[in-house]
């Protein structure tokens, strides 16, 4: 079976690490990669797997990818690219895969509405956490169609990947993600200066790069945070640089699932975060803490840093909470069948 994966950014992130993902686990079929060119084309590379580049993701650039690759399968990642494969596939089935659940699905827009549409045409759909379905307004269109199948997390690789060689220093907080409003890298900002006004010596690192990364820096000049806040971008290897922290902190405004929480509690890190979408299910009060407001953040992240039992204790609970997340087989075995599936209907 000839898989086509299909996807808008040109970059490597969280949706671009579970299409890698999936292409590892199921090596027995014959997938290829396709987006816009950049960046990402040497990630899939260097991971021995075929990319195909395309000039913009259109619906008349994916019509001439699936007559030059000849898939059996579409297997589209996101709502923009899937609603792109819904007009352009004719008669092969497209898996729709939803990484997040934005504002915008709760209520009637132009984007909701587009999908809605796209969802008569779309033969099945991957959701990593119930929110996504839960939280669409027109949910009632993925019923009977929607798989629920969280993402996986390779512990073994990443816990090799941490350990390669590597100048950064041990830092107390460290934020993992890209620099987009998703992600809210601003709020990280905000808690490392909360927190130092009651912690002084707090140090921390954001990993990532994005759109935010100018108003990020601003407000790092801005509060005299230079000495505290590292900033070390995009990493294709980001794992050394979370490794050398103490606790990550995620704190979203919307989030699908939270593969990164996921790689961090992987490595002992106890996780604070937002606690939206997949992270409700993710973090509890064992491996972390869910906030809502600064206060929360800045108790739970001291308390984390002065107590050292309940750091102990935290750290070993994140190890045990996210084996839930790296059962490879399972996981392959759950994508195969929704494949099977979409060719079935």
């Amino acid at each position: 079976m000839r898989i086509l994966h299909l996807l808008k950014s040109n970059k490597y992130s969280g949706a671009e690490n579970v299409v890698l993902t999936i292409m590892d686990v199921c090596s027995d079929m014959d997938m290829v990669y396709a987006s816009p060119d950049g960046s990402i084309r040497e990630v899939v590379e260097s991971r021995g797997h075929e990319f195909y580049p395309l000039n913009r993701p259109t619906i008349r650039e994916v019509k001439k990818a699936i007559r030059e690759l000849h898939p059996d399968v579409i297997h589209a990642h996101d709502f923009t690219m899937a609603s792109t494969a819904a007009w352009a596939a004719g008669d092969i089935p497209v898996v729709a895969h939803l990484h997040n659940n934005p504002p915008w699905l709760k209520k009637i827009c132009p984007r909701s509405v587009v999908f809605a549409f796209a969802l008569s045409r779309i033969r099945q759909v991957i959701s990593v956490s119930k929110a996504v379905e839960d939280e669409y307004i027109f949910r009632g269109l993925m019923k009977n169609k929607n798989t629920v199948i969280g993402n996986i997390v390779d512990a073994e690789a990443v816990r090799q990947k941490a350990q390669e060689k590597s100048d950064c220093k041990p830092v107390d907080l460290v934020y993992l993600g890209r620099m987009l409003l998703p992600k809210n890298p601003l709020e990280f900002c905000k808690i490392v200066c909360e927190v130092k006004r009651l912690f002084p010596n707090i140090t921390a690192r954001m990993i990532g790069d994005g759109e935010l990364m100018t108003q990020v820096k601003e407000y790092i000049c801005s509060h005299e945070l230079e000495d505290i806040i590292e900033l070390v971008g995009f990493q294709s290897n980001p794992y050394p640089y979370l490794n050398a922290g103490k606790i990550m902190v995620m704190p979203s405004t919307w989030e699908g699932f939270g593969l990164a929480a996921v790689e961090g509690m992987c490595l002992g890190k106890p996780v604070v975060c937002s606690g939206v979408g997949g992270l409700n299910d993710i973090v509890d009060s064992t491996c972390g803490a869910k906030c809502s407001s600064m206060e929360e953040y800045a108790h739970a992240i001291i308390e984390l840093l002065q107590d050292d039992v309940r750091y102990t204790s935290a750290a070993a609970n994140a190890v045990l909470r996210s084996k839930r997340y790296v059962d490879m087989k399972k996981y392959a075995d759950e994508i195969r069948k929704t494949y099977e599936v979409a060719t079935e209907r």
